[in-house]
C-alpha cells in the first residue's frame, strides 16, 4: 500500500473518524486515502479554522484531533491553532505536506527553504512535543506508532508529521498494525504511596483545606472523584478557567474559578485555605493573580498538596509541601481509599459552609446589578445572565476573548465536564467561532453555543461556511460593541486614549458591517437585537432553529470586566507614557 494509505490505515486502527484540514497538492493523497477508509475530512476555508474546530472536537469527545494540511502558508496557517490546542493540553496529531523530497536541494514551488532545505517543521518545533520529518515510507511503520503514542501520554500535546508529497505515493510493505499494541497494558500511573500517605496526613490535619482543579483534571476525566473528595473532606473547589466545569458550579462547595477575573468567593477561599490539593494545574499567571501572595494563592504559608502527570509542573510556581506524580484520577482514587473511614471535625465542616454561603451571597449581591441592567447598548453582564436562562443545562458554551471569555468564566455556571471551550494558554482571538464547529460535530446532540466579540468574529468569518456545507446548527452569538473593547479600556485607563481600538468611518461613525446581513449572505439565519428585553425570545429563536443561526447583541464596549484579582500589568500600565 502507500505511504498516504499506510497512514490512513493507521487513524483508523486508533479509532480516528474525522480529520480537519484543508486540501493542497501536497496532501490531497492522504485526503483520497481517509476517503477510502471511511474517516471524514472535515474542510474549513482557513487552517487556522480547522486546528481551532480540531481543538474542540477533542475537548467535548476526548478523542484524538487529527489536522491534515497543505505545505508552506497551510502549515503556517495552522500554527496559531496548533499553538492553542497543544499549549492547553490536546492531543492533536499534524500530518503536514511538504514539496517533493528529490526538489529539497532546488527551489521548489512554496518551498520553505531559506536556512536549510524544506525545512517548515522547524517553526513548529517550540509548540509541538516532537517534529518528524518523514523523508522514506519505510519509516513510516515506526513513527506513526510514535506520533499517535506521544501526541496521547504523558502530558498531552501536539506532534508534527512533516510528509514530501511523493513519500505519500511511495509503497510500503508493513502492515498497518494496532497501535494499542504500542501502548502499555497497565493503567493510568498512580502516585507513590509514600506521596499519598503524607498527603493523608497533612489533610487530617488542615483546618480549612481547598481544592484547586485545573485543565489535567478534565484531561483525566477525574470529575467523579473530584466530588467524591471534596464531599468526603468537605473542601471548598476553585478551577482555572480551563478546569471549569470539572465540578459542578452549583454544588455547595463550588467557588467558581480564581485569578484576575476570578469569583470574588473563589479568590478568597484559595487565600485563606491553611492546605490547597492542586490538582492538574500549571498555576497560571492569569489564575493566580500574577502571583501575588496577598490576592489569590498565599503559598507559603497555605501548604501546596500538588497532583500531575508531569513532574516538571511539580513546584514549578508554588513550593510544594507534598508532590504526587500521577494521573489525576488515579491519585484521587488513591487518596479516596486512604481516608475513608475519617471524617472532619463536624465544627469545622458547619463553619466552612457558613463561610462559603456568606460569600456566595455577597458575590451574587456584587454582581446583580450589572446582571440586571436594562440600559441600552445591552450590558454584556444582561446578556450573560440572559443566555443561560435560555439554554439547556448541558448547554456547551464555546468562548473567544473579552468579555465573552472572562465574564463567561466568572458568570456563567458550568454543570458538567467539558462544557465550557475557551482557548486558555494562549486566549486565541479567533478562536471561538471555528472551535464551536468541531464542538458541535463532537457532540451533535447538545446544544452549542458560540460566544465572540465583533473583532474576533470578523478575523475568521469564513468559519460559517463549513457549517452551512456541513449541517451543522450552532448558534454564534456576537457581543458587537464597535471595539477591541478589553483594549479600549486599557487605552482609555491608562492612556486616555482609545487609538486604534474603536471600529469607525472616516467621519467618526461607529462602524461594522451588517452582520445580519453577512450572516445571510453565508447562507446563515440570523437576528439582531438591542433592546434586552427582546433577549428571551431572540435567544429562543436562535436555539430552536436547528441550523446555523448568528445573533448579533448590540453591547457596551465601555465595561470593564470586573477584575476581583490582580494583574500585573497594571504597574507599568500606569505609568502611561509620562
Amino acid at each position: 500500500m502507500t505511504g498516504a494509505m499506510f497512514m490512513a490505515h493507521c487513524l483508523q486502527q486508533e479509532g480516528v473518524t474525522k480529520v480537519f484540514g484543508q486540501c493542497g497538492h501536497t496532501n490531497y493523497a492522504l485526503i483520497d486515502a481517509c476517503h477510502k477508509l471511511g474517516i471524514e475530512y472535515v474542510s474549513f476555508r482557513h487552517e487556522q479554522q480547522a486546528a481551532h474546530a480540531a481543538d474542540a472536537y477533542f475537548r467535548v469527545t476526548h478523542k484524538l484531533a487529527v489536522l491534515n494540511v497543505h505545505l508552506s502558508p497551510g502549515l503556517t496557517n495552522a500554527l496559531t491553532g496548533v499553538a492553542s490546542a497543544a499549549g492547553d493540553g490536546t492531543p492533536m496529531v499534524v500530518i503536514t505536506g511538504n514539496t517533493p523530497s528529490y526538489h529539497h536541494a532546488r527551489e521548489p514551488h512554496q518551498g520553505m527553504r531559506l536556512h536549510a532545505d524544506a525545512s517548515q517543521g522547524d517553526i513548529y518545533r517550540p509548540i509541538c512535543k516532537r517534529v518528524w520529518r518523514i523523508d522514506d515510507a519505510k519509516f513510516l511503520a515506526d513513527v506513526m506508532p510514535r506520533a499517535l503514542n506521544l501526541a496521547q501520554t504523558g502530558r498531552s500535546g501536539a506532534v508534527l508529521l512533516d510528509v514530501p508529497m511523493d513519500v505519500f505515493s511511495q509503497h510500503i510493505d508493513a502492515p498497518a498494525q494496532e497501535m494499542s499494541s504500542r501502548r502499555p497494558a497497565y493503567g493510568r500511573p498512580g502516585g507513590s504511596p509514600d506521596g499519598i500517605a503524607d498527603a493523608v496526613q497533612l489533610l487530617q490535619s488542615a483546618k480549612a483545606p481547598a481544592i484547586f482543579a485545573g485543565n489535567g483534571a478534565m484531561l483525566s476525566e477525574a470529575s467523579t472523584e473530584l466530588k467524591a473528595l471534596a464531599e468526603l473532606l468537605a473542601m471548598p473547589v476553585a478551577t482555572t478557567l480551563m478546569g471549569k466545569g470539572v465540578f459542578a458550579e452549583d454544588h455547595p462547595l463550588a467557588c467558581g474559578m480564581t485569578g484576575i477575573w476570578g469569583t470574588r468567593i473563589a479568590n478568597e477561599t484559595m487565600h485563606a485555605a491553611d492546605v490547597i490539593v492542586a490538582i492538574g494545574t500549571a498555576f497560571g499567571e492569569a489564575d493566580c493573580s500574577s502571583w501575588r501572595p496577598e490576592h489569590t494563592f498565599a503559598i507559603p504559608p497555605t501548604r501546596l498538596i500538588q497532583i500531575d502527570i508531569d513532574p516538571q509542573e511539580i513546584g514549578k510556581i508554588y513550593p510544594v509541601e507534598v508532590g504526587i506524580v500521577g494521573d489525576a484520577k488515579t491519585v484521587l482514587r488513591q487518596l479516596i481509599d486512604a481516608l475513608r473511614g475519617w471524617s472532619p471535625n463536624a465544627n469545622d465542616v458547619q463553619r466552612r459552609l457558613k463561610a462559603l454561603d456568606r460569600q456566595r451571597a455577597g458575590w451574587n449581591a456584587e454582581i446583580a446589578a450589572t446582571k440586571r441592567d436594562s440600559g441600552t447598548p445591552i450590558h454584556p453582564a444582561r446578556l450573560l445572565d440572559e443566555i443561560p436562562a435560555a439554554a439547556p443545562r448541558d448547554a456547551i458554551y464555546v468562548t473567544d476573548v473579552g468579555w465573552n471569555k472572562n465574564g463567561a468564566g466568572q458568570q456563567l455556571y458550568s454543570y458538567l465536564p467539558q462544557t465550557f471551550i475557551t482557548s486558555g494558554a494562549l486566549a486565541t482571538m479567533g478562536f471561538a467561532p471555528a472551535a464551536a464547529i468541531g464542538a458541535k460535530i463532537g457532540a451533535p446532540d447538545r446544544t452549542v453555543i458560540c460566544l465572540v466579540g465583533d473583532g474576533g468574529f470578523l478575523s475568521v468569518c469564513g468559519a460559517l461556511t463549513t457549517a452551512v456545507e456541513l449541517g451543522v446548527p450552532v448558534v454564534w452569538v456576537i457581543f458587537n460593541n464597535y471595539c477591541f473593547s478589553t483594549i479600549r479600556t486599557v487605552g482609555t485607563t491608562y492612556f486616555s486614549n482609545a487609538y486604534g481600538t474603536e471600529f469607525r468611518t472616516p467621519d467618526g461613525e461607529p462602524y461594522n458591517p451588517d452582520f445580519p446581513m453577512l450572516a445571510r449572505a453565508l447562507g446563515v439565519d440570523s437576528a439582531r437585537v438591542e433592546s434586552p428585553d427582546a433577549l428571551p425570545a431572540a435567544l429562543k429563536t436562535a436555539l430552536t432553529a436547528n441550523k446555523p443561526y448568528l445573533l448579533e447583541v448590540v453591547t457596551r464596549g465601555d465595561v470593564p470586566m470586573p477584575r476581583t484579582g490582580y494583574w500585573d500589568i497594571a504597574d507599568f500600565l500606569a505609568h502611561g507614557n509620562d
